[in-house]
C-alpha cells in the first residue's frame, strides 16, 4: 500500500521553488555567505525526494529527486567558485 508523499515533503517541494525563484529572480554574481542558506535546503529537499521514494511507493519523487539533486549540486557548485572569487580577490586586496 502506497503512503501520500504530501505533508512535510510538498512543503519542502513547495519550498524549493520559492527559493529558486528568489534566486533568479533577484541574481546576484558576488559571493555571500547567506547564499549557503539556499544551497543546503535545495540539497535537503533532492535528498528527501530520493529517500522518500521507495518508501512511499511513489516512483516519480526517484526522478524528481535526481534532477533537483542536480540543481543542488550546480548551485553549490556556482556558491563556492564565487566564494573562491572573493577569496582570492581579498586576499588580493591585502596584500
Amino acid at each position: 500500500m502506497a503512503h501520500r508523499a504530501g505533508g512535510p515533503l510538498g512543503l519542502s517541494l513547495a519550498w524549493y521553488l520559492v527559493l529558486l525563484a528568489a534566486e533568479l529572480g533577484r541574481f546576484r554574481p558576488r559571493y555571500d555567505i547567506r547564499r549557503w542558506a539556499t544551497v543546503f535546503p535545495l540539497g535537503m529537499t533532492a535528498t528527501a525526494c530520493l529517500a522518500a521514494a521507495g518508501p512511499t511507493g511513489v516512483g516519480q519523487l526517484r526522478p524528481l529527486g535526481e534532477v533537483l539533486l542536480w540543481i543542488a549540486v550546480a548551485a553549490w557548485l556556482l556558491t563556492f567558485v564565487a566564494f573562491l572569487g572573493q577569496l582570492v580577490q581579498d586576499r588580493r586586496h591585502d596584500a
